[in-house]
């Protein structure tokens, strides 16, 4: 690896993203870009305050206690925030960090102890799966990007050990709030310091940022207020289905299919002439012959299973279902 800084080591595969973000960092301009996932919509460029995101990354290196005697490993894409903001913690608080390129197992070629890991689940699975012992020796695992579902919860505990899931999003430089999951698993969602919440419309989740964004972020995602600090997360407001006047949250059908279905998969609604809207099951696979018993799931099971060799992703890794589901459109 090459030490660009005194305490950041970088891979040569990522070495030109690193210096082309600390270009714009050390820059006179006060706004850095960043651009949202495109995983619910098409992607698109933001602009975040400097100011704001130094804010979240003190916020981070103050709850998992990071200073310069701590050592992380940056494991995620610099284009996503979970990438840049990283390397803010990094510079803030003076942690050495390793920067390596994204990988499904970030910990197969590393033997060094970490303090901080940031990962995907997807991530995480595989290093549960390859790299049990060293897992076990990394103090904290931040978990984001997409939500966990109960088999990988499941997984954790059986192996007595507790990560961090964090709610957030490009709009507000990572993670807004935060609650451990796996061997000690809390409810609800605990807000970082200098945030509160409210509802917005239709049970929606509201975030009041004053330290980022002079005017309260709505979201699409459906909670339940426990007060201004906390919150339990229900789904996203555009992933509900309504079947035959059947609603349907997508999110809790997937996380009841997760430890049936190995490889990667998705529910979604398409549009049906007697239903309105048809829940549908699909699969990444080229196996087209396995038959899942989905009667458990009631009226809310999926009416149709289709099987594709290759979904659609994002450049962080998440599946584009809007893309694979188009896909599926071209292919009937």
């Amino acid at each position: 690896m090459q030490q660009l800084l005194k305490n950041i080591w970088v891979d040569i595969t990522v070495l030109k993203e690193v210096e082309e973000f600390l270009v714009e960092w050390n820059s006179t301009s006060q706004e850095l870009k960043a651009h949202t996932s495109g995983s619910t919509g098409a992607p698109k460029q933001i602009t975040l305050s400097k100011k704001g995101l130094l804010f979240s990354a003190r916020n981070t290196n103050t709850f998992f206690k990071l200073n310069e005697n701590s050592k992380a490993l940056l494991c995620l894409p610099l284009a996503t925030i979970g990438g840049k903001m990283m390397l803010v913690r990094a510079l803030e608080s003076k942690m050495t960090l390793f920067i390596d390129s994204a990988s499904s197992n970030p910990l197969r070629k590393r033997e060094e102890y970490f303090d901080f890991v940031a990962v995907t689940p997807m991530q995480l699975i595989k290093m549960l799966d390859e790299s049990i012992d060293k897992v076990r020796r990394i103090k904290y695992i931040l978990v984001g990007g997409a939500p966990m579902n109960e088999n990988l919860i499941s997984g954790l505990k059986d192996e007595k050990i507790t990560v961090f899931l964090g709610y957030g999003m490009t709009e507000t430089a990572s993670h807004i709030a935060i609650r451990k999951a796996g061997y000690e698993n809390d409810e609800f969602y605990q807000a970082m310091p200098g945030i509160r919440f409210s509802y917005g419309d239709n049970q929606t989740l509201k975030i009041h940022y004053p330290a980022l964004n002079d005017f309260p972020i709505e979201t699409n995602d459906l909670v339940e207020l426990v007060d201004c600090n906390r919150f339990k997360w229900l789904g996203r407001k555009d992933f509900v289905v309504n079947s035959g006047g059947i609603k349907i949250h997508i999110e809790d059908i997937e996380n009841r299919l997760s430890n049936r279905i190995k490889c990667p998969f998705f529910v979604a609604g398409i549009p049906d002439d007697v239903l309105g809207e048809k829940l549908i099951l699909c699969i990444e696979s080229n196996d087209n012959e396995v038959i899942f018993d989905l009667n458990f799931l009631g009226v809310k099971k999926p009416r149709e299973v289709i099987y594709l060799a290759k979904f659609s992703y994002t450049e962080s890794g998440k599946i584009n279902r809007k893309a694979t589901v188009n896909q599926l459109n071209l292919n009937k």
